[in-house]
């Protein structure tokens, strides 16, 4: 992890900086950066967002970045794994986290950007971070479940301000601003762990269409079927917890509803050309 000692897949770093500093990729750790004080440049993946006082930002695994100071510049880093959730005593939070992360990383428009645009978030988001450095640094009796909850909650409340910013205004015909197959891909990626809601006939019935009619929509605007997407979805976050989780590959079957480990090794292979254990070791070695 790039020489960063992590305790129970969670980090907490403050630094000021004046000149351009970058941080390379080849980590499996998710950061959110506070910046403090100051202004200037980031350049995620290649592209430039300014950042001021306040400004919030979620960089994912992979993610490469630099900071280019316009002033002196002052930033929490706040750096953390599944793991800090799975040393809870309540597994379906694990499972919470997860499904917010992804619904996260994965949404079709994201682009990098502060991540905050509701504005009494960012300050709710501020209270947490200050609360979560008061803990880091005073190690108090249950510090470390108290971090997790509030990290917990700060990514709900990133989750919610990016679902804001790309949902269109419900007063707009939609079929003015976001086609009808936009709606169902964004359903099918939001709800996809529940194998109730992905049958046709209830995504039908979500869009007030025939079974028909949804498939042969969906089919002609994406060029694949409903069935196939979903299973191909779904092999796309496999990948991801692979690369980035310590779950099982049974866990994560179950959790994303193949019928056993083997039904997931099949469908993977098929998809990728190599098993879901090959994929994880090629990625350690990475």
């Amino acid at each position: 992890m790039n020489g960063d000692i992590f305790h129970e897949g969670f980090l907490l770093t403050e630094e000021t900086i004046e000149q351009k500093k970058s941080f390379e990729h080849g980590h499996n750790y998710f950061q959110i950066i506070y910046m403090k004080e100051g202004e200037g440049n980031i350049t995620i993946n290649g592209v430039d967002v300014a950042y001021k006082k306040k400004s919030i930002f979620l960089m994912a695994p992979e993610d490469i970045y630099a900071l280019h100071p316009l002033m002196e510049t002052s930033y929490t880093s706040i750096k953390f794994t599944e793991i800090l959730f799975s040393n809870k005593s309540k597994l379906p939070d694990r499972h919470y986290w997860l499904q917010q992360i992804e619904h996260i990383l994965h949404h079709p428009n994201l682009m990098p950007s502060d991540c905050i645009s509701i504005e009494e978030d960012r300050d709710r988001l501020w209270r947490i971070h200050d609360f979560i450095v008061e803990e880091y640094k005073a190690k108090n009796e249950f510090y470390w479940s108290i971090i997790s909850n509030g990290v917990t909650t700060t990514i709900s409340i990133i989750a919610r301000n990016i679902i804001k910013r790309y949902t269109p205004n419900k007063e707009i015909d939609p079929s003015v601003n976001l086609k009808r197959t936009d709606q169902i891909l964004s359903y099918i990626r939001t709800n996809v762990y529940d194998p109730e809601l992905m049958k046709i006939e209830n995504l039908a019935n979500q869009f007030n269409m025939s079974q028909a009619n949804i498939v042969n929509l969906f089919k002609k605007e994406t060029g694949e079927s409903i069935r196939q997407y979903i299973i191909n979805y779904k092999l796309m976050l496999t990948k991801y917890r692979l690369r980035n989780t310590n779950y099982t590959i049974s866990e994560i079957g179950y959790e994303l509803g193949f019928t056993d480990e083997s039904h997931l090794t099949k469908a993977f292979k098929k998809h990728f050309g190599k098993t879901p254990k090959q994929y994880r070791l090629e990625s350690i070695k990475n």
